[in-house]
């Protein structure tokens, strides 16, 4: 796990959106969801719930 990871997945907690935290981090948006399933894939779940609404944080992601 390394802190490119974490920053993404706190930053995409905040803003909810691949697409805002790939503009924030000045990153594309199919990188920010690399790092997400990166993450995911050391931890062995799913951390957010993707919709054409938005993400949200599954129970794990709160957890995490």
């Amino acid at each position: 796990m390394t802190p490119e990871l974490l920053d993404t997945f706190l930053d995409l907690v905040d803003t909810r959106s691949f697409h805002r935290s790939a503009e924030r981090l000045g990153l594309t948006q199919s990188t920010v969801s690399a790092r997400v399933q990166a993450l995911e894939a050391t931890l062995g779940t799913r951390l957010f719930q993707r919709s054409r609404s938005g993400t949200q944080l599954t129970t794990e992601g709160l957890k995490f």
